[in-house]
């Protein structure tokens, strides 16, 4: 009788360290996948996060940005100062342009629009042998796949685009009488694209792609293309002229041929 009442007592302190056991278990739902890392809280990994600029009911005043809190420090692995970067190899260039576009004098520089919110009729840098290489170089990267090489609007994106891809070569891009003859109007519809009435983007903007300067390099191409289709060729500037075949054509122009 004793052995049987032995027997019992210990088949059920088993029973409840198993319970024990079990319980805390219970509560691990495992991995969702077998791939590393293993995600042991997977509620912490994968929980929902804000967009900036959006809203939210959790906090009270609606924002999902929130301010630092009080003592907090801003930390990087390299500080960008004028002071650690003169001096530096060629990756610093870049980030030297971009404070020096930044720093720069003038809404007319960076935005291409005059204080009264007017295009700039003239580029607001100087144009340079660089930067009409620079430009070209760019063009023909960014532009040329809808506006051709030739500016003429024949690109091959631009043949198979919904809407008729302008030529830079029509007289609203230079004559001085309409509003979209001017430099700055170039550079502003590069960088921040054009839309429709309705709100739909005719043409994307492409300030992701192109700098400051690079935007300006392009306007300054631009010119040079008009240029050498209105113009004898022997009357453009020597680094310009270097840029055309020895047709009188915009390089790359006779592959664009056709079309317009």
């Amino acid at each position: 009788m004793a052995s049987t009442r032995t027997a019992s007592t210990l088949s059920l302190a088993l029973a409840v360290v198993g319970l024990a056991i079990a319980l805390p278990m219970a509560g691990c739902r495992g991995d969702r996948s077998e791939d590393r890392p293993r995600q042991f809280f997977p509620d912490l990994d994968d929980g929902p996060r804000f967009n900036p600029q959006s809203e939210t009911p959790f906090f009270a005043d609606g924002r999902t940005m929130r301010e630092p809190v009080d003592g907090t420090v801003a930390f990087g692995a390299f500080s960008f100062t004028q002071n650690t970067l003169e001096g530096e190899s060629d990756w610093a260039a870049p980030f030297m342009r971009e404070r020096e576009d930044m720093l720069g004098e003038g809404v007319e520089v960076y935005s291409g629009l005059n204080a009264d919110g007017t295009p700039v009729q003239s580029i607001p840098i100087e144009v340079t042998t660089e930067l009409l290489a620079r430009g070209e170089e760019r063009f023909n990267i960014y532009c040329a796949a809808c506006h051709g090489y030739s500016g003429e609007g024949n690109g091959m994106v631009g043949r198979r685009w919904a809407i008729p891809v302008p030529s830079f070569h029509d007289v609203k891009y230079k004559d001085e009488a309409q509003p979209t003859s001017g430099d700055g109007y170039l550079f502003h519809i590069a960088r921040n694209g054009l839309k429709h009435p309705d709100g739909r983007y005719r043409m994307p903007g492409y300030a992701h792609a192109l700098s400051v300067e690079d935007t300006w390099a392009v306007v300054a191409h631009v010119r040079v293309l008009q240029q050498a289709f209105d113009n004898d060729p022997q009357s453009l500037p020597t680094e310009a002229r270097d840029q055309l075949d020895p047709r009188g054509r915009p390089a790359g122009s006779a592959e664009q041929g056709g079309g317009q």
